[in-house]
């Protein structure tokens, strides 16, 4: 009987059946068989696919919100009924925390909140109620 235990890498996980964040991985196979000690095992990132609902990400104060790939093109689909006003991407602009912005691509919503992405980020805005 083979046991499976998880290798921890740093990356917080969400835990099972939490309803606020989804994550599945279509086709997450290690690169190479962990074996009890090893620190490292690559996951094929690209494959992994993240559903979140609008109304559980926090805006800044200026009502911005701003998620950042790793380089692993994840998809990031958000569910809200909320209608999308503009798109685009950024030009010079520092959020209330002090990150600039600039280059990254964007939604702004109808309550007025901006959601910026890195490019590594394929995002979906989809209705609660599709």
């Amino acid at each position: 009987m083979a046991v499976v235990m998880p290798i921890d890498d740093g990356r917080e996980i969400p835990a099972a059946g939490d309803g606020l964040l989804q994550v599945t991985h279509a086709s997450a196979a290690p690169a190479a068989s962990p074996e009890m000690g090893d620190t490292t095992m690559a996951l094929h990132m690209a494959d992994m696919a993240i559903t979140l609902a609008f109304e559980d990400l926090l805006p800044d104060a200026n009502g911005e919100i701003v998620v950042m790939g790793d380089g692993f093109g994840t998809q990031l689909s958000i569910l809200t009924d909320q209608r999308v006003c503009g798109e685009g991407v950024a030009d010079s602009h520092l959020t209330a925390d002090g990150l600039d912005v600039a280059g990254l691509a964007y939604f702004a919503f109808e309550g007025g909140t901006k959601l910026y992405y890195s490019p590594e980020i394929e995002v979906t805005i989809a209705p609660v109620h599709g």
